[in-house]
């Protein structure tokens, strides 16, 4: 954003008029975005760009106030998400300055991911307004978290498994005192792990 096209812009505008109220909390942004989310909602549903002279939502977001098509819907998001979703970071954000509005958006994303459980929702939403961490942080965070809750043994794993199946088989062969069906079920139990660390087979085409 051209912090300098912005007191251009001030000093043509009415004082007290909604768009000076919106070019002022274009400056500081970065530190209240829920009030600029705000007024660019209203800007977007209310096409108020138009009245002062821009076609599209984008043109007035690019030649006034001097942010990019993807800054905006991210911010006009972020806004609908808290007020209808979690208000709570609304006023959150009030008390607390710095609050990034790029983790709000993870958020949002993670409260419309069928794999989001609850309990990593409220981890993510605590490590964003308590402990501060940036979207970008909260991005891995999410993706580790997820992975994690959903992840299935790797190869290294179930290799793993297949050993201890073998050697246990092997301790118990000789023993009579063990029933066949124990050292069967042991066998298929070491056939099942083997096909798991196969690797698949791929056609090759020429």
């Amino acid at each position: 954003m051209q912090t300098n096209n912005i007191e251009e812009m001030l000093k043509q505008i009415d004082p007290n008029s909604y768009r000076m109220r919106l070019l002022e909390s274009a400056k500081i942004f970065k530190s209240n975005w829920v009030q600029f989310g705000e007024h660019l909602t209203k800007v977007a549903s209310d096409k108020l760009y138009k009245d002062w002279g821009y076609k599209e939502f984008e043109e007035y977001c690019r030649d006034e106030i001097r942010i990019k098509k993807t800054t905006a819907i991210k911010l006009t998001n972020a806004y609908f998400f808290v007020t209808r979703e979690d208000p709570e970071i609304i006023s959150h954000s009030r008390a607390k300055e710095g609050l990034d509005f790029e983790a709000v958006n993870i958020l949002q994303k993670a409260r419309n991911d069928d794999n989001c459980s609850p309990e990593i929702y409220e981890e993510l939403r605590n490590a964003a307004l308590e402990k501060g961490q940036s979207g970008t942080t909260l991005a891995r965070k999410f993706k580790k978290m997820v992975q994690t809750e959903n992840q299935t043994p790797d190869k290294t794993y179930q290799e793993e498994n297949l050993q201890l199946i073998k050697r246990l088989s092997r301790r118990i062969k000789p023993l009579d005192t063990i029933p066949d069906r124990f050292k069967n079920y042991l066998e298929e139990m070491a056939a099942y792990f083997s096909d798991q660390t196969e690797e698949p087979e791929t056609d090759h085409q020429s």
